[in-house]
């Protein structure tokens, strides 16, 4: 099975990430693997530089959670699905409707429409009586 090996250079919020291949192998897996979070056992060298695989036959991304010694010659990496690159497609295709309401209403077939709340917190040189907290409320337009 062809695993892609890349340098990310992208934040984990990025749908699009900008990724330099840096070597494809043939990998056989040899035992049943979880395709949301595999492990790979590797040459070190395989891994110098990379820090996200692509398998293309699981059409998933990762990114590689953390890496251990598991001999003098290869390590054993974890894998973490990138959920962004891996439904990219469904992500950038797909038509929502995006609406703000107070209280969930999943059985409303009203739209409610957006308010705007603006909080804004002043501190004051005054010292309250008997340690008592005052808050103050105000609503404008």
């Amino acid at each position: 099975m062809e695993v892609n090996f890349y340098n990310n250079q992208s934040n984990e919020n990025v749908i699009n990430k900008n990724l330099k291949l840096i070597s494809s192998k043939d990998i056989i897996f040899r035992m049943a693997i979880n395709e949301k979070t595999p492990m790979l056992i590797l040459h070190h060298s395989t891994i110098e530089g990379v820090n996200y695989v692509g398998i293309p036959d699981f059409k998933r991304y990762y990114y590689i959670e953390h890496v251990e010694p598991y001999n003098s010659s290869l390590s054993r990496v974890y894998l973490n699905t990138d959920l962004l690159m891996t439904y990219k497609d469904e992500i950038i295709n797909n038509e929502v409707l995006i609406t703000a309401t107070e209280k969930p209403s999943y059985l409303s077939n009203a739209l409610p429409t957006s308010r705007e709340l603006i909080n804004d917190k002043y501190m004051s040189n005054v010292t309250l009586s008997n340690g008592t907290t005052k808050i103050l409320t105000t609503i404008g337009g």
